[in-house]
């Protein structure tokens, strides 16, 4: 699948632009920095989607989650 608009709208976006009406909460994944990331998962699309900083030094950004098995 691709991602829809509306998640395509979202990508690179900073942390604290909420998500998108389609974008449902899924996990809570400890990073290897010790901070956390947070899946959603497009009701529109299917595809997913992580907030995330990439060290504690930057904000967090939506980013296409890549590479999930099965996919």
């Amino acid at each position: 699948m691709s991602l829809c608009d509306l998640c395509m709208a979202q990508v690179d976006r900073p942390g604290h632009f909420p998500p998108h009406a389609g974008l449902v909460k899924g996990a809570t994944i400890r990073t290897a920095t010790g901070g956390n990331a947070f899946v959603y998962r497009c009701e529109f699309c299917g595809e997913a989607m992580m907030l995330y900083a990439a060290d504690d030094d930057t904000p967090d950004r939506w980013t296409p989650l890549k590479g999930e098995p099965g996919r």
